[in-house]
């Protein structure tokens, strides 16, 4: 007598590997909780590290709190004379000093592992893979269009060109945009960061150094 082949096994492997899929992509997008608590108190700033480790640095005399936030391992304080980062690796405060008045224009970015400051002159960002600063100019006489970050991605837009920083980097990456060109929108994701120009579409991740482009017409 003829059996037909039973299939439940290869159903139950189809039907487990799919489930994995979707366990794994849960996982990628779980929000990363914040392990840093700021405060200031008797002109000190002062952060408790992951519930356990504390730090402080103290201000200078007629320094005031201007932003102050904390996402993931990153806690950033933007004063109206420094820009102020502690990270759960660094575990002390880090300081960037600022020229007067940059702070009152400045934009603040925080994602879980990058922190990033725009102001009318410069971009200023902080990894925590390395736990140390660095600055690009911003070209001058151009709006600054957006400062945001993803958790391992973040961008800087000016009308004229754009600055990318991963997770890793110790530099920015740029790409100019044309002088006919128009930056219409821009979307910034977990992984990566997508431009889409009146020309262009172009794209930075996380994985990759480089900017890449696709012509739109």
């Amino acid at each position: 007598m003829n059996h037909t082949p039973k299939k439940q096994p290869f159903a139950l492997l189809i039907v487990s590997l799919v489930l994995l899929a979707a366990v794994l992509s849960s996982n990628a997008d779980e929000t990363i909780e914040d392990k840093i608590y700021i405060s200031e108190s008797e002109s000190k700033l002062n952060a408790v590290i992951e519930g356990a480790n504390s730090t402080s640095i103290r201000l200078r005399p007629k320094e005031s709190v201007l932003k102050a936030d904390s996402n993931g391992h990153l806690g950033a304080v933007l004063t109206n004379d420094r820009f102020y980062v502690v990270s759960t690796t660094s575990g002390s405060w880090k300081e960037f000093r600022l020229k007067p008045e940059e702070a009152e224009v400045a934009t603040l970015s925080l994602s879980p592992y990058i922190a990033l400051l725009a102001t009318g002159d410069r971009a200023i960002g902080y990894n925590i893979s390395t736990n140390s600063y660095f600055e690009t100019r911003l070209p001058i006489r151009e709006e600054l269009i957006a400062a945001e970050s993803g958790r391992y991605v973040a961008v800087v837009a000016t009308t004229g060109k754009l600055f990318g920083i991963r997770k890793g980097s110790s530099s920015f990456t740029e790409i100019r945009i044309g002088v006919r060109e128009i930056v219409e929108d821009i979307e910034v994701t977990a992984n990566k960061v997508v431009v889409r120009t009146s020309d262009r579409l172009l794209s930075f991740v996380a994985d990759d150094p480089m900017w890449t482009e696709h012509r739109l017409n």
